[in-house]
């Protein structure tokens, strides 16, 4: 999975280095971002964009109801901040025992579970210089106060630009399963918005 997450950001500097030939110019915005598990990939790779210069640099993050810290490996210093994982460990859609299941498959050994990889929120590089970032957070989600935790770490400590919207009482991926009710249609316009977000802070 670490080789995978490697290949993510040779490809995220193959599409840097060949933009002009995509029809793109990434110095006018350079967004990478990922839903969940891709979340958690998007918060790895603008670590290792910043920590390799990637040029041109990322411009910003959309990190839509991340996985951005492995519980047992939050910081003691925020886990007076978590309390969604045992408030939320029976939610709707993704439970503790579903959370359990599917990094059993993401990261299947043992031994690789404590690397930043898969907790960016413990990169031991910090934080400072990351880009702009958007999260969009489910209330219902055992995986919500590590992304607030997280987005709050970026904010307050390393004064990088955020944007927040939370859905409260709506669980991790409503808005893919429930596509016409309203929630949904507000998620998909928010999404949207946060990406042009985005965009105005590269300018």
């Amino acid at each position: 999975m670490i080789r995978g997450i490697r290949r993510t950001i040779a490809n995220t500097i193959q599409a840097a280095e060949n933009a002009s030939q995509l029809g793109a110019d990434p110095s006018k915005g350079f967004i990478v971002g990922g839903t969940s598990a891709g979340g958690n990939i998007t918060a790895t790779i603008t670590h290792l964009a910043r920590d390799e210069k990637l040029s041109p640099p990322l411009t910003g993050a959309h990190l839509m109801i991340p996985s951005v810290c492995v519980s047992k490996e939050m910081p003691e210093k925020y886990k007076q901040e978590q309390h969604s994982w045992e408030q939320n460990k029976n939610a709707a859609v993704l439970s503790q025992k579903a959370c359990d299941l599917f990094f059993d498959n993401y990261v299947p050994q043992e031994s690789d579970r404590s690397s930043e990889i898969f907790s960016p929120l413990t990169f031991r590089t910090g934080h400072a210089g990351l880009p702009p970032s958007y999260f969009q957070i489910c209330g219902a989600d055992p995986l919500r106060d590590e992304a607030l935790i997280y987005e709050k770490i970026l904010r307050e400590e390393e004064g990088i630009e955020t944007k927040v919207d939370v859905y409260p009482g709506l669980p991790h991926g409503f808005w893919s399963m429930f596509p016409t009710i309203p929630s949904s249609k507000k998620f998909v316009e928010e999404s949207a918005k946060g990406v042009q977000w985005l965009l105005e802070q590269s300018k």
